[in-house]
């Protein structure tokens, strides 16, 4: 239901995905940043600080938005950055038009979130000892935060507009941008969020030093993820926010899961089993999203036709996956959730049919993070290691309510999406004169691999339900 409240299923996606996917199917040159660097800030072009899109890396970016273009009712991007080159964008303008695509209005979320991250970053701070000139202050970032959702002009010293303009514009580094984690893995596993607060301060603090980008890319990675959390939606990152994404919200679930799951199951006055057999993700079998756009594209060269048709086509999944996630809102016992289950189960068994006996694409789950709500009075929301303390001690009807009304996610294994890409190149030169070969795709998979060496992996999801607290699984199946 997301923040509609009329029934339709709803999620939120990156900016940079949208128009990376645009500009791929517009013939723009592999490499354009879709924006004017902010004047005054130093680009440093070396392997850890900014990776140049790439036909790869755009190819992926479109199958991502195709698959949330097919599951989603509605699918939303924050409003508070537009790109330079927006009236070029064809698939971009076509989607805001059908209305499946929607700007997200984050003038109301601009002070709870700013108030969150400033809180949060201030305790970060207190705890490890800051090397004086390097790193920005909490109370610079959280209120230009503020500045960036609220749609406040750029004001003040030619660096903080700077550092603005970054902020709302698309400058992503690369996803191992991030300097001063290498050698620090241990602590990266053991409380990423600290650890990525305290790393986009320093970058964030290293302005002349090219370290800006990496820092205000990690800083986009928070808003959204926090943006998501107060509007009660899942989150789609882009390729290279995905891994500091998934580190993030992987470490809430592992965290918390245990205790969490007997709160629950006190609460509904059932077997901490009979929670985790409800928390089982659902196999997903999507149809093949990318071929079918481009083979519509190539046989009659209009995007908007192609984007009517995949939708059109597969409008039962969409009411089927809404229908779902209405039915578990409504649930008063875990039974009732189970029957919900059962019923998505039913129609995406039938997605297998014709899927022709194919591995699943990936699962269905719902997600378990940091609600606000919770945490309003903390004085740190974003602290980890008490949020189970936080949760138990809600009353038992809130955490019913709770439980059964958090989003549903959809949640992939992209290195097998990013091998399966290969196959595309003929298809996508016929629909769209670009080329993205096999090899490129290889060279894709190897630059992703070491950044989950260093972020950690795939999607963590649970694993089959047990009396004990299950192992967990990646989306693919492999055991953690």
């Amino acid at each position: 239901m997301g923040i509609s409240g009329t029934g339709r299923s709803a999620v939120l996606i990156d900016q940079t995905m949208v128009c990376e996917a645009s500009r791929l199917l517009e013939g723009v040159p592999a490499g354009y940043r879709g924006h004017i660097p902010p004047e005054g800030l130093y680009i440093e072009e070396g392997p850890h600080i900014f990776w140049q899109p790439t036909t790869e890396e755009r190819l992926i970016h479109l199958s991502t938005l195709l698959d949330a273009i097919l599951l989603y009712d509605r699918v939303y991007v924050l409003d508070s950055g537009k790109p330079a080159d927006e009236a070029s964008l064809t698939l971009r303008r076509v989607l805001f038009e059908r209305g499946i695509l929607n700007p997200l209005d984050t003038r109301t979320l601009a002070l709870s979130v700013s108030d969150e991250l400033t809180q949060f970053l201030a305790d970060v701070t207190a705890d490890r000892e800051l090397e004086l000139g390097w790193h920005a202050s909490p109370d610079y970032v959280g209120e230009s935060v503020r500045a960036t959702l609220a749609h406040e002009q750029h004001h003040g010293s030619d660096e903080r507009r700077t550092f603005l303009g970054a902020l709302r514009g698309e400058l992503e580094g690369s996803p191992i941008h991030g300097r001063g984690l290498f050698g620090h893995e241990d602590e990266l596993r053991a409380d990423p969020v600290g650890t990525l607060g305290f790393e986009l301060l320093e970058e964030i603090g290293r302005f002349h030093s090219g370290g800006l980008i990496g820092g205000v890319s990690h800083l986009r990675t928070f808003v959204y993820w926090r943006t998501a959390a107060h509007l009660g939606l899942p989150f789609i990152p882009s390729l290279r926010r995905l891994p500091t994404y998934h580190l993030l919200t992987n470490h809430i679930r592992n965290s918390v899961q245990e205790r969490v799951y007997s709160a629950v199951g006190e609460a509904f006055h059932c077997s901490v089993s009979e929670v985790y057999e409800n928390e089982r993700p659902l196999p997903l079998y999507l149809p093949p999203a990318l071929s079918l756009f481009l083979d519509h594209l190539r046989s009659n060269g209009n995007i908007a036709g192609a984007i009517d048709d995949l939708r059109r086509s597969h409008r039962k999944l969409r009411r089927d996956l809404a229908s779902f996630q209405h039915a578990l809102g409504g649930s008063a016992t875990l039974r009732d959730a189970r029957d919900a289950r059962r019923r998505l189960a039913d129609a995406l068994t039938a997605l297998r049919a014709e899927a022709n006996g194919a591995p699943p694409h990936g699962a269905i789950d719902q997600v378990l993070d940091i609600v606000p709500d919770a945490v309003r009075a903390a004085a740190n929301p974003l602290d980890v290691s008490g949020y189970s303390d936080t949760l138990i001690r809600r009353p038992a009807e809130w955490i019913r309510s709770w439980w059964v009304r958090r989003p549903i996610r959809s949640a992939f294994a992209l290195s097998d999406q990013l091998l399966g890409l290969s196959q595309y190149d003929q298809l996508l030169e016929a629909a769209t004169g670009q080329r993205c070969s096999s090899e490129q795709i290889a060279r894709l998979h190897t630059q992703y691999g070491k950044c989950l060496a260093l972020y950690g992996g795939e999607t963590r999801l649970p694993a089959p339900a047990s009396p004990t607290r299950p192992p967990l699984t990646t989306s693919d199946g492999t055991s953690a």
